[in-house]
């Protein structure tokens, strides 16, 4: 049983937000790709890119690919990617393939859009 995933996107603070609802597996990645890969390309520093995904559900290999490949494209761009990550269908795969080493992980989208702290003298 696969539950259909929505894609929105949205401006936040400076952010471009691309939050999904529901699975994300090999029918369903593909929408949410091409909104992640249009905003990396669309956007210009300094503001982020943010996939919210704390309203998903389940997180297959082919999100984990896909998350990959926008922080590739959002490099290539100059933009910094964030990821929301908030259930333990979400962190979990992210934990056990160690992208969570790799890519920026919030805990709420207030987080993701924050404007990064600036180091004290």
């Amino acid at each position: 049983m696969t539950t259909e995933l929505r894609v929105t996107r949205r401006l936040v603070d400076g952010a471009i937000v691309v939050a999904a609802i529901g699975d994300v597996d090999l029918t369903s990645a593909p929408e949410l790709d091409k909104q992640v890969q249009s905003a990396c390309a669309e956007t210009q520093p300094p503001g982020p890119v943010v996939v919210d995904l704390s309203g998903v559900s389940f997180l297959g290999s082919i999100g984990l690919s896909m998350l990959v490949n926008a922080q590739q494209k959002c490099q290539e761009n100059s933009v910094e990617l964030r990821v929301v990550a908030t259930s333990r269908a979400v962190l979990r795969p992210l934990q056990v393939t160690r992208l969570d080493e790799q890519l920026h992980i919030t805990s709420s989208l207030e987080e993701a859009v924050a404007p990064p702290a600036t180091e004290a003298s």
